[in-house]
């Protein structure tokens, strides 16, 4: 028996989700694209581990006791207790032993749903009609090669986003998903599609590639307090207030001697409601990572 969830996340703070080292381009610290598009995302390898850690904290004393000690043994040869809960419902692997085990709960990657641009009209939020319809939203027909539509009226009938600047024309209703999902409604999803705006497929990925958020650090000389020399690097994020969704499967044929799917939703819940208060990916003291999940 299977339950599927999808999770609609709006980045609280720029996420940064690196691919690891530098990379010779436009920035330093380049982050995670899906190959096909090349449009950032949030691997789910990255939400799992980082809810497989959260979800102890708020564990029941009795189990964080247990989960902890076991957490403690998770070293290079990976020797997890394989009993206590978060073993069971995550997964673990065992060198000693020579077992490992899948877990109960499948994470998926986290894609863009809507994503912030600065225009003339002030912040929209860009999507597309191939995503919309992905999400269970009916909409007639897609825009042109060289159209926007947009929910809002634009008495110029063009709108900039970034270096662009195209014709634009408003469509009715058309609303997230999350919207009518969410109760109450998340104030923050109707913002969103109060300032909607629908792109062409082939225009989205160069769209959010082009108004990503691109910060230069560098590190501090720990004897004199100053900049070290040398040592400036630039680091790409998505921005706050993307709107990202990924789907959660909990499959209780996958494990044997699992905890029921209702106690496992429940931890499930509350190590995803941790992600707004810790956050995950890098750059984590510089101000990002933070990602409020809307509709648990």
């Amino acid at each position: 028996m299977t339950d599927t969830k999808t999770y609609y996340a709006l980045a609280v703070d720029p996420l940064h989700i690196g691919t690891g080292g530098y990379r010779l381009g436009r920035v330093d610290n380049t982050i995670v694209r899906e190959p096909g598009t090349g449009i950032p995302k949030v691997p789910g390898s990255s939400i799992s581990g980082v809810c497989r850690n959260y979800t102890i904290y708020r564990l029941e004393e009795t189990d964080k006791l247990i989960a902890v000690k076991c957490a403690k043994n998770d070293t290079k040869k990976q020797n997890n207790c394989g009993h206590c809960v978060i073993c069971k419902t995550f997964g673990f692997s065992s060198a000693e032993e020579k077992t490992n085990q899948m877990g109960l709960i499948k994470f998926f990657d986290a894609m863009i749903v809507a994503f912030p641009v600065a225009t003339m009209f002030g912040p929209v939020w860009v999507t597309t009609a191939e995503i919309l319809r992905e999400h269970g939203v009916s909409i007639a027909a897609s825009p042109g090669t060289d159209v926007l539509y947009t929910s809002f009226a634009n008495p110029v009938g063009k709108l900039n986003l970034g270096w662009l600047y195209l014709e634009s024309q408003k469509i009715d209703n058309v609303k997230l998903p999350s919207a009518t999902a969410l109760t109450p409604p998340s104030p923050q999803i109707n913002t969103i599609n109060d300032r909607l705006v629908i792109a062409p497929n082939w225009l989205f990925s160069e769209i959010v590639n082009a108004n990503l958020e691109v910060r230069t650090s560098v590190a501090i000389d720990f004897k004199t307090g100053a900049a070290k020399s040398g040592a400036l690097f630039t680091y790409e994020a998505i921005p706050r207030t993307t709107l990202l969704a990924f789907d959660i499967v909990v499959d209780a044929y996958r494990c044997n001697g699992l905890p029921d799917k209702e106690k496992v939703w429940k931890i499930l819940k509350n190590g995803l409601q941790l992600f707004e208060v810790l956050g995950l990916g890098g750059m984590n003291t510089r101000g990002f990572g933070r990602m409020k999940v809307i509709n648990l």
